[in-house]
C-alpha cells in the first residue's frame, strides 16, 4: 500500500486544506467557481476530480485514484 497522498493541486502549489478554506470563506461550492477566481484547478486539471470529492466529503487528502475507486 503506498504512503503518498494526494493533497494539493500542483500547478497552483495549493493544499486542498488550503483550497477548503477559502472556498468555504468565499461561500464556493464548485471546482468552476474556484477555476473562476483563478484560485486552483486551471493548469494541468489532475486535481479536479479530488477537488470535487473534497466538495463531498469534507477529506483534504486522497489515496491516488480515489475518485475512481472509491476508496476513502
Amino acid at each position: 500500500m503506498s504512503r503518498f497522498l494526494v493533497s494539493k493541486c500542483i500547478c497552483h502549489s495549493r493544499d486542498f486544506a488550503e483550497i477548503k478554506e477559502y472556498a468555504e470563506e468565499h461561500g464556493l461550492t464548485s471546482v468552476e467557481e474556484l477555476q473562476s477566481e483563478k484560485f486552483c484547478s486551471c493548469g494541468c486539471g489532475l486535481c479536479i476530480p479530488y477537488i470535487d470529492l473534497m466538495f463531498e466529503t469534507g477529506k483534504t487528502e486522497f489515496k491516488p485514484g480515489a475518485y475512481y475507486k472509491n476508496i476513502e
